[in-house]
């Protein structure tokens, strides 16, 4: 059976951005009568949707190794109904638990902000995390901004249609342009090198 961890899933997730690219190239040279730009669009989406599990499974892989007496901050602090204590009680593998809690506590979660990102890496035991892959003040800065608006076009995509949304804009698609998604691809992968770079276990 294979064993995956965050990185190798979110290798494989990120292949439906770099196929949706690939098709949009292939239609492209048959010429079909399609605005096939709703590929390039599907490409955020599932680039954003591969860097949100990532993060869910980063910490998910690694909460289950806890013990109870080196359990770090953040997850010591955890919050649980005291009716679960019954199910901690009578586990056989404690961490299975810890792991289970903390998976469900973020189901509900998206990790698609630097902040609810951070908070989470905590559970795990990583902390300052944007620090760490980028100590540099001025290129973390730069490359929050790009992440921010990363998240800000996949949102538009997924509620607003992509389309302009001012009274006067006659709600006109948003350009979007391969290169630009080819861009996003390639920042989605850097980033998830410099977290793994930083935090490999």
């Amino acid at each position: 059976m294979t064993v995956h961890s965050a990185k190798s899933l979110f290798d494989q997730n990120i292949q439906s951005a770099q196929e949706c690219l690939d098709l949009f190239d292939g239609l492209s040279k048959l010429k079909v009568n399609v605005n096939l730009d709703w590929l390039l669009r599907a490409a955020i989406v599932f680039a954003v949707s591969a860097l949100d599990t990532y993060f869910h499974d980063k910490v998910k892989y690694k909460v289950g190794h806890f013990s109870l007496n080196d359990l770090p901050p953040q997850l010591a602090n955890f919050q649980i109904p005291i009716r679960e204590l019954v199910t901690w009680d009578e586990a056989q593998r404690k961490g299975n638990v810890l792991r289970n809690w903390v998976t469900d506590h973020l189901s509900v979660r998206p990790l698609q902000s630097p902040t609810a990102i951070a908070d989470a890496m905590k559970l795990a035991g990583y902390e300052s995390l944007w620090d760490r892959i980028e100590p540099n003040k001025t290129h973390k800065q730069a490359l929050l901004e790009k992440f921010n608006s990363l998240i800000k076009r996949r949102n538009q995509i997924s509620h607003e249609g992509d389309r302009e949304q001012s009274r006067r804009s006659g709600k006109k698609l948003r350009e979007i342009t391969r290169d630009s998604v080819e861009t996003t691809i390639k920042f989605v992968e850097d980033l998830i090198v410099k977290v793994e770079t930083a935090f490999p276990k």
